[in-house]
């Protein structure tokens, strides 16, 4: 009989693809799987159109909230555990998977009220508060980083899954080619410093969709000649096997691809991530030499086309070696392996 997995994860990109990775290696290999998120949510739309049978429960935030949000956000969730019972109670799956956000969390206690197994995936370098707390009463955690979680977790280090197929490529030897990448809504302090560099590349930009309109502007009163840009880059396997260079956030799954398909980048964190966790990802590659932490306070054209000019044939050769050492293959084969025996 095939095993029946529970996959609970919503709230950001961040959390869903490298969940949909895993769950398409769950279908490959006879596993049933169904979703539990938030309803109303990116979860909700995103997830069924990849045909795994979804399952909305009510969800809220409460961290750094007024009281009188916090008090409807414990009516929610109340509402919300009740739901999460029910799933189980129907669905009765042989294990779970929680990648964070707060119905991970509901699901996470219920799984251990139930006696089923309840394994974790951080993405981040910094575990988010759903995983820290779960990660106390879970069967086994992944961890996409090295020591993300306390030495006292039961945790083995996997990567973070991506939903598409790196392509191969040759070490790059100079720098043509410039990615950019600021998510999927765009960076309003990337989109108007890059179009002003002086460096001579080919740029490919993705701008978001709100601010498409505004960086085409700039870039039609700049001297580039050869520039792309797109709202969104849906074909990501393409775009990176383009780039010579990326210059983007450091989300845990941009950092997670940038490793993936070896290719350096220069990261921007968002200054304003939860704990400041872009940083600390961001430092993950390059207290490793393998890329360029920037912080966005000292990010300006001219500071972008000094790192840029300082990217020797030898510097390039170097930060692709690295980056290669801090792969794992096939994360998603590496989890499904734990979550099937």
């Amino acid at each position: 009989m095939s095993k029946k997995i529970l996959i609970m994860a919503g709230g950001t990109g961040g959390h869903i693809f490298p969940a949909l990775s895993i769950s398409k290696e769950l279908s490959k290999r006879g596993a049933r799987v169904e979703w539990l998120g938030g309803k109303k949510s990116m979860e909700s739309n995103l997830v069924p159109s990849h045909g795994i049978k979804f399952h909305g429960v009510y969800t809220s935030g409460i961290r750094g909230k007024k009281l009188i949000v916090i008090l409807k956000a414990l009516f929610l969730l109340s509402v919300g555990f009740i739901q999460t019972m029910f799933v189980f109670i129907k669905y009765r799956p042989n294990a779970v998977i929680g990648m964070g956000g707060y119905a991970s969390g509901i699901g996470g206690l219920i799984a251990k009220i139930f006696f089923v197994p309840l394994f974790l995936h951080e993405q981040n370098t910094i575990p988010g508060s759903t995983n820290k707390l779960l990660s106390k009463i879970s069967t086994l955690n992944f961890q996409a980083f090295e020591n993300s979680f306390n030495n006292d977790a039961n945790a083995i280090t996997t990567g973070n899954p991506i939903l598409f197929e790196p392509k191969l490529k040759k070490v790059v030897t100079e720098v043509n080619n410039l990615l950019v990448l600021g998510g999927s809504l765009g960076s309003k302090k990337i989109n108007e410093t890059i179009p002003l560099i002086k460096s001579s590349l080919n740029i490919w930009h993705q701008t978001g969709k709100s601010h498409f309109d505004e960086v085409q502007s700039l870039y039609n009163r700049s001297s580039h000649t050869q520039v792309n840009i797109e709202p969104f880059i849906k074909n990501m396997e393409e775009a990176y096997a383009w780039a010579d260079l990326v210059i983007c956030r450091a989300g845990a799954m941009t950092v997670s691809e940038l490793i993936a398909t070896k290719t350096i980048g220069i990261l921007i964190p968002f200054p304003y991530a939860i704990d400041d966790h872009q940083t600390v990802n961001a430092q993950h590659l390059s207290e490793n030499e393998a890329g360029i932490l920037v912080q966005e306070e000292h990010l300006s054209p001219e500071a972008i086309d000094k790192e840029i000019s300082q990217l020797s044939h030898e510097k390039l050769k170097k930060m692709t070696k690295r980056l290669e050492s801090l792969k794992v293959q096939c994360p998603e084969r590496l989890i499904v392996d734990y979550l099937l025996n």
